[in-house]
């Protein structure tokens, strides 16, 4: 009947249709998964049958390890100047702080580095002209649909620039939102703000920002 067929269709609701993977997604153990959660295979590669979130409930790291095609361009560069200047570079030792690397920036020749080369993401460089490496991290933050949906990344940018004042609406704002130009960007500038304004502990921060 279909009574019953309904009834069959809310016992099976909580249940996974297919398995996917995440391609960088690698379950850490200290034994073999196997004694540890249930495994399945996808495709040839042995995969979990807990969700990312039930993997570290019960007590294992999940992690995501990702390649880059641009870090291997990078290694392929430093390579040929060795060969071709007799000069080494280390890239550790590159200074976060080179004006020209910045001037070339907030032109929005960025085609190639990884997160920077797109178009919108290029416009928004010329229009912020970040002259400081945390510009680019907080531009990262403010480039995905909600932000520039709320028009967040236009406050920024004028707000950084002097066009528009930095209002804060108490005085512990202060070092919390100083690098954000008093916008809030990041889950963990509300975590310190129920820490030190609301005196939220840590872990109900933590239960705010997941809310």
């Amino acid at each position: 009947s279909y009574r019953r067929l309904f009834d069959l269709a809310l016992k099976l609701e909580g249940i996974n249709r297919h398995a996917g993977k995440h391609a960088a997604g690698v379950v850490i153990s200290d034994t073999d998964l196997i004694e540890r959660i249930p495994l399945c295979k996808v495709g040839d590669d042995p995969a979990t049958q807990f969700t990312m979130g039930e993997v570290e409930e019960v007590g294992l790291l999940k992690m995501d390890f990702l390649g880059l095609r641009t870090l291997t361009l990078i290694e392929d560069c430093l390579k040929l100047i060795k060969k071709t200047a007799r000069l080494v570079i280390d890239p550790d030792k590159i200074p976060l702080e080179d004006k020209k690397s910045f001037d070339l920036i907030a032109r929005g020749d960025t085609i190639g580095v990884f997160q920077l080369e797109s178009s919108g993401f290029r416009k928004l460089l010329v229009d912020a002209r970040p002259d400081r490496f945390e510009d680019i991290i907080a531009l990262l933050a403010l480039y995905r649909p909600g932000p520039l949906q709320s028009h967040m990344h236009t406050r920024f940018i004028e707000r950084k620039h002097g066009r528009e004042p930095i209002t804060l609406e108490h005085p512990l704002l202060e070092p919390i939102l100083r690098d954000t130009y008093g916008c809030f960007l990041y889950q963990e500038q509300i975590m310190i703000l129920a820490n030190k304004v609301a005196g939220f502990s840590l872990s109900e921060a933590d239960t705010l920002r997941k809310a």
